[in-house]
Formats: structure tokens, sequence, C-alpha cells
């Protein structure tokens, strides 16, 4: 699983990572999240308190993509309100034919940015990547708050642990490498078992790199 991870960068590092041309308004929310929360671990929220954290998702805008970072909530929302069952993650083994994760699987599909995260005592990070900065596969949805103000949620993907950690917990966020970015994006490639087999492939070099110690 993942609970808590980290984000110590500059916005520009995100833009540039993640290939974002962003509006103004967006680089300044980016920028004051990072001056706030820098040193504070990232970690899921009640209901009472904002917890909105940055994510890289691209849509369709007048037949062109559209790649944006937005602040979003750490637990899907659905119509309106936070998931009835527990959605800060979501297995991938479980994503195809789900009704509750078919939406976001097949076009909203998102990057969760990340210097660092934690499991049980434990720092994971990827310190031989540009800036320290990795991605979690992650989901996203929109949907009105019962003020009427448009939101975005996310969820993490998580997988099976590499064997090298499983020792420290059983479940892992699915990291994705950079090439693989462009595809996991792409809201007119549909998210299928194809997909997630691919993604999955792919992350296994990624866990061979991570550092691991004792926090």
């Amino acid at each position: 699983m993942c609970a808590s991870y980290g984000l110590q960068v500059e916005a520009a590092d995100i833009h540039y990572g993640f290939s974002v041309i962003d509006e103004l308004v967006s680089t300044t929310a980016l920028e004051g999240w990072l001056e706030e929360f820098r040193d504070e671990p990232v970690k899921p929220t009640g209901v009472h308190r904002r917890n909105l954290n940055p994510i890289v998702r691209e849509c369709e805008k007048d037949g062109e993509r559209l790649r944006t970072v937005d602040l979003a909530w750490w637990k899907l929302w659905v119509r309106g309100e936070p998931a009835k069952f527990p959605a800060i993650n979501a297995r991938v083994e479980g994503l195809v034919g789900s009704g509750a994760w078919s939406g976001p699987l097949k076009s909203r599909r998102g990057l969760v940015p990340a210097t660092e995260y934690y499991e049980k005592g434990h720092r994971f990070a990827l310190p031989d990547e540009p800036k320290g900065l990795f991605a979690f596969a992650g989901l996203w949805n929109v949907t009105k708050t019962p003020e009427g103000e448009w939101m975005v949620s996310y969820t993490i993907v998580t997988q099976p642990a590499a064997p090298r950690i499983a020792s420290i917990h059983d479940r892992m966020p699915l990291i994705l490498p950079r090439d693989l970015y462009d595809d996991w994006l792409d809201p007119t490639r549909v998210g299928d078992q194809e997909l997630l087999d691919e993604a999955r492939a792919a992350s296994r070099a990624l866990n061979e790199r991570l550092e691991v110690s004792e926090l």
C-alpha cells in the first residue's frame, strides 16, 4: 500500500519532469503548496481538512491534449463525497472489470509526483532519478462538493511488493518509468489489462533500483 509520501522539489522541476506547460494560476497554486508542505509527509486526511496535493493529468480540450498540474484530494471522491470504500489506494489486480475503478482506468489516469514514500519505518527513494523525482500511477475523478465546487480527487495504484522489499510490506506503489508517462496519461488510449501489464512490467527495473533506508 501507500499511505505516506514526500515531494521535495521546485515547481519548475515538476513542469520539466512531466512536460507540463501550465497556466499561471496553476503554477501559483503549485508553488504555494510546495512552500507550505515541502518538509511534511503527504498523508490522507479527514473530510474536514482540505487534503489537496499535486497530480499530473491530461485532458482533451478543443481537439488538443492539455497536460496540467492540479491540486487534488487524496482519496477518490464519487458523486460529491469521499468513496464509501477504501480509496486512497487501488489494487492493480482489481482494476479491470470493477465498477468502482473502470471509469477512471478507462480515460482518467494520472501521475502522482513524489521523491520518496514511507512504509513501516522505512523510506523508499530513487536518488538516481533527476532531482530524485518519480511518479506513482494514479487514477482521478472530478466531482462537485456539497458546496457546489468542482474538485479533482485521486487514488494511487498499488501492486504486490517486489521480492526484495516484501519483508517490509506486501504491497507497494506502482512506480512508472518516464517512457511510459505519455501512454499512461493519454486520455484517448483506453485503459485495459494490456496497459496495466505493460506498466507492471516496466516498473520492475525501478523497483530494483529503490533505495531503502530505516527512518
